[in-house]
């Protein structure tokens, strides 16, 4: 495939870093709001996205792109599919050539981790959600009010932008204090000495979220009405990890108000 005329060259680099799991933690996050705003920005993206996946199959990438790439975006349901996509595009055009066919080269049985693996994830969230109560409208669960504060219960996207889970809703009447959004944890974030919380605004401001309460499951945290105006917001954790360091969880947790 050819390279990416619509956009800079910095631009693609920095879409590819993303893409590989070298940005800072600051540029991923920047880059993830502007996708979530900028529908021009999202055909460059995908552009990228579809050049880079096509080495991958073609085993075009250097070793530390590739380790990269299997990581981060390889990880999200929208990558796998891409990757497989592009594998079955690649084998129909070499055998209509007669030429040897292309197939990706992961690692032993990467696929079929990584589809076992989400394949058990959904079906544990979509058990728990049924568990606790109907769900109202998708990605997010309808309860009556605790302590005042507008319940909201949310599930991780690990898509390149809202387009896994769809993002919640939640309308704040006047005196309501704010928000108390039930996070469900992913089951390869669980078991962390502790997390980490923060709510990311559409401007790209990070506030960090006292934890209220926390199990096996959840993570639960209050946002204050103060930190809240209609748009729509991102929630990020990270597990602490036992040397003091933390982790980013992969995904956001996304959500409007209304």
């Amino acid at each position: 495939m050819g390279g990416v005329a619509t956009i800079t060259k910095d631009l693609e680099n920095e879409i590819r870093r993303y893409l590989f799991g070298q940005l800072p933690e600051a540029d991923e996050e920047r880059l993830e709001l502007r996708l979530l705003s900028d529908p021009a920005f999202v055909e460059e993206f995908d552009t990228v996205v579809d050049e880079v996946t096509d080495q991958f199959v073609r085993d075009e990438l250097e070793a530390g792109e590739r380790k990269g790439f299997e990581k981060s975006y390889l990880t999200t349901a929208e990558g796998q599919q891409k990757v497989r996509f592009t594998s079955e595009l690649l084998e129909r055009a070499a055998s209509e050539r007669g030429a040897p066919v292309v197939k990706p080269i992961p690692h032993p049985g990467f696929f079929e981790r990584l589809g076992a693996f989400w394949q058990v994830q959904s079906l544990r969230l979509a058990a728990i959600g049924a568990a606790v109560t109907m769900i109202a409208g998708g990605g997010y669960l309808a309860l009556r009010p605790a302590m005042n504060y507008a319940p909201l219960a949310l599930s991780v996207s690990t898509a390149s932008r809202g387009e896994g889970p769809v993002a919640g809703k939640v309308k704040l009447e006047s005196g309501v204090p704010g928000v108390e959004v039930s996070l469900a944890i992913p089951e390869q974030a669980k078991g962390a000495k502790d997390y980490r919380v923060k709510l990311v605004s559409g401007d790209g401001t990070l506030h960090d979220l006292q934890i209220e309460k926390r199990d096996d499951q959840t993570v639960t945290v209050r946002i204050p009405a103060s930190l809240l105006s209609r748009g729509q917001y991102a929630i990020q954790i990270s597990r602490l990890n036992p040397d003091g360091t933390d982790t980013r969880i992969p995904g956001n947790y996304y959500f409007n108000i209304e």
